[in-house]
């Protein structure tokens, strides 16, 4: 049973165009993203999932320079993108899918793993979404097998299904909703991952303020030094979350 990672990413937001590439410090957002995905201990393999068109094409140059893994697919059906990402690495019924996005710099490994342990004390064949009830936005992950993903790909016909890779999955009566509540209640008031300028703002002053221990900072470095300076927090506090979950 092998553990699959893929993080989607674009380069056509439309709130910040060009976002996963924008350079912080020096680095691009994808290459903190990456960086700290790599400290997770249960990935077998990360695949970035970009699309098709010529406006993705510097995702795939830096996935090449960097000897990245990726897949170009479908720009609209991203479930679509998935699944054919993961039958592009020879993904089996039984192994794990993690899902990610490309704009959450500071992703976080420990939790990442934490994920996937709780998915595999599930019952097998089961979608276990771990909810990150205590966790900010930005550390978002899931987790489910590749038959799901493929029981998705299939039945998911909605507009809504295609767009979202894992909304047909709630629907379903071996959907599993597991909270991950090693975090604090207070962590939920912020937001980590990258929509909007000011979003990129708060990410590139707390990458500042981590010096060099950004890549190994936990989720409590991070969200302390939040709790510990309101202004800081107060950074993206008016930026609306558009996604679906």
């Amino acid at each position: 049973m092998k553990v699959i990672c893929i993080t989607q990413a674009r380069m056509g937001s439309s709130r910040l165009p060009g976002k996963v590439l924008q350079l912080i410090h020096g680095k691009p957002m994808l290459e903190y993203h990456l960086s700290r995905v790599k400290q997770a201990k249960l990935i077998d393999m990360h695949i970035v999932a970009t699309t098709v068109h010529d406006i993705d094409k510097p995702i795939v140059e830096y996935c090449k320079n960097h000897q990245q893994a990726y897949f170009c697919g479908d720009e609209q059906d991203v479930l679509g993108r998935f699944y054919f990402a993961a039958l592009d690495v020879g993904a089996q019924p039984d192994d794990i899918i993690v899902r990610l996005t490309g704009d959450c710099p500071l992703i976080s490994g420990e939790l990442i793993d934490d994920a996937i342990s709780l998915h595999k004390q599930g019952v097998k064949g089961q979608y276990t979404h771990v909810s990150l009830d205590f966790f900010p936005r930005g550390f978002d992950c899931e987790v489910f097998t590749m038959a799901m993903l493929e029981d998705a790909y299939h039945n998911g016909m909605t507009q809504a299904h295609r767009e979202h890779v894992t909304l047909y999955l709630y629907t379903q009566s071996a959907t599993v909703v597991v909270p991950l509540t090693t975090g604090d209640p207070l962590w939920r008031q912020f937001r980590l991952c990258v929509d909007e300028l000011n979003d990129m703002r708060l990410v590139e002053e707390v990458l500042r303020q981590l010096g060099s221990n950004w890549l190994l900072a936990s989720p409590n470095d991070i969200c302390q030094l939040l709790l510990q300076d309101e202004q800081l927090a107060n950074i993206n506090k008016e930026v609306q979350q558009r996604t679906a979950h």
